[in-house]
């Protein structure tokens, strides 16, 4: 069973947005959009400050034009966040689900 974390659509350069509540799962990013690039991150830091790089690590970083390299990703944050780093129109998309 897997569900949509991000589910997002218009975004744009700048836009931060973040996710609460995350276990330990499998994910899936993709990003859609001309010129788009994204950066995810993870934070188990409680009450992690989505403007404070210093709360958050480097999960990967996308492009539209560059599909993830994992087809599954494993990792146990509490918060997953999203910086769009370029473009307009950005779809981010990530998917969670468990392994059996």
């Amino acid at each position: 069973m897997s569900y949509l974390v991000f589910n997002e659509k218009g975004k744009k350069a700048g836009d931060i947005e973040i996710a609460a509540q995350c276990t330990s799962a499998i994910f899936n990013y993709q990003v859609i959009g001309n010129g788009a690039e994204v950066e995810f991150f993870g934070s188990n830091v409680p009450n992690a400050d989505p403007q404070n790089d210093a709360h958050w690590v480097p999960i990967i970083t996308l492009t539209a034009a560059a599909p993830d390299t994992e087809p599954f990703r494993q990792h146990c944050w509490d918060k997953l966040r999203y910086k769009v780093k370029t473009g307009d129109s950005v779809e981010i998309y990530v998917s969670s689900g468990v392994s059996g």
